[in-house]
């Protein structure tokens, strides 16, 4: 028996007693008698624990409560990957995963003290309202703070209305949107010229690959495919591997190995692959991360894909999700990945031509110069004042597709090694 599977038995209906958690520690005990042996001895020390709290804290704490911390806190002597979901998390993390939900349609990211769109759903009702750029200043009439202020605003019930304020160039607008039922579309897929197409992925949920492949059907494209992995942080195995199928035709795409080095998968590249004509190149950064990775590195590896941009993230461990009766889970690392590009070893995948974002800094500066050229002894001022210090990336332009392939260097790089290498 495991110690989840114990700690299974003292929920009950939203409450234990403190008997009752040692009476299961009794049972567990008497299980493993005959070997001489006692694995459960250390949640005697948990059993005091909690009946001392129970007894004796200053306020009343529910036992479901305390028994969530202490699996949360277990979850701090295991790896930076491994958590605990209490069922409103493990709710979420499944929309993330199969991308359906009720709402409007939007996704938004944290941009300075801005609350900003940065995607809308195709056929959405956020669609053709709202737009990349938009600030979002406040959701019926209260203020919004933080991305999970707003998430948990736009969602409600099919057929609910919501009403979004939001600044755009400046200007202050409003827009009240009926909520729906919502498939998540996580690919863009834009033709370009000259036979290339953008494709652009911002995770692995369910149908992604699909996505991808009809996107391409729609653009077309002759020579190759660019893919945009850029803060993608990974998602489902299986569609990155559907994603990894779709140009390759042979060769190792992953395969898992799990405790004491057993391979746990192995996948293969199909022969079927409908785009194995098309070259391709891959956009990354530190945010690509786990099944972005793969397919990175497995397309580099299997039909001499090109990466541009900066260093993955450099994540290849395999997480599972074990759900319990009361709809909390455990997600916990179980395997590592193995790519046929093997070149990562511990860190993230180098890019091939390596393009490194401006910082917000570095951005600020050169629009002041943009603004003083012929002004010789201003620029020199501004040099003066302006020392090389830190600071974060500058944040990825979102407007139409034409003006990021010059004011986003890492696309405008990637098209340049499209046109020259292809």
């Amino acid at each position: 028996m495991s110690r989840i599977a114990i700690a299974r038995a003292f929920v009950l209906a939203g409450g234990v007693c403190t008997l009752g958690l040692l009476s299961g520690v009794q049972v567990a005990r008497t299980a493993v008698a005959a070997g001489n042996s006692d694995p459960y001895e250390s949640i005697d020390t948990l059993a005091n624990a909690l009946h001392h709290i129970q007894a004796h804290y200053l306020s009343k704490v529910s036992t479901t409560d305390l028994m969530y911390g202490a699996i949360d806190g277990m979850m701090g002597v295991l790896d930076a990957h491994s958590r605990f979901m209490d069922p409103d998390e493990l709710q979420a993390n499944e929309v993330r995963t199969e991308g359906v939900y009720s709402g409007i349609g939007v996704e938004l990211q944290q941009r300075m003290d801005s609350i900003t769109v940065v995607r809308t759903v195709p056929e959405s009702p956020a669609d053709g309202v709202l737009i990349p750029g938009d600030v979002i200043a406040s959701i019926d009439g209260a203020a919004i703070e933080t991305i999970d202020d707003a998430s948990d605003a736009l969602k409600g019930a099919p057929d609910t209305t919501v009403s979004v304020q939001f600044l755009r160039l400046g200007s202050e607008r409003v827009a009240t949107l009926v909520r729906t039922r919502v498939r998540d579309k996580t690919v863009r897929v834009t033709p370009l010229k000259r036979g290339w197409a953008l494709a652009e992925i911002s995770r692995f949920q369910r149908n992604t690959a699909m996505d991808l492949r009809r996107g391409l059907e729609a653009a077309a494209p002759a020579q190759g495919v660019i893919i945009d992995l850029r803060g993608n942080g990974g998602g489902l195995l299986d569609e990155a591997i559907d994603v990894v199928n779709l140009f390759a035709d042979r060769g190792l795409i992953v395969q898992t190995r799990g405790r004491g080095g057993t391979v746990l998968e192995r996948h293969d590249a199909s022969p079927e692959s409908p785009y194995r004509h098309l070259s391709v190149v891959l956009l990354v950064d530190t945010g690509s991360a786990s099944a972005s990775e793969i397919v990175a590195g497995s397309l580099r590896a299997l039909v001499d894909a090109r990466l541009v941009g900066t260093e993955t993230f450099g994540k290849w461990s395999v997480q599972r999700v074990y759900v319990f009766e009361d709809k909390s889970a455990l997600k916990l690392t179980v395997a590592e990945y193995e790519i046929a590009d093997r070149a990562h070893e511990s860190s993230g995948l180098k890019p091939d031509v390596h393009i490194p974002l401006p910082t917000a800094h570095d951005a600020i500066v050169a629009r002041v110069e943009a603004r003083l050229t012929g002004d010789q002894e201003a620029l020199d001022w501004l040099v003066g004042i302006t020392d090389a210090e830190s600071n974060h990336a500058v944040d990825l332009p979102l407007g139409p597709l034409e003006d990021r392939l010059t004011q986003d260097p890492q696309l405008a790089a990637a098209w340049t090694t499209a046109l020259a290498n292809h």
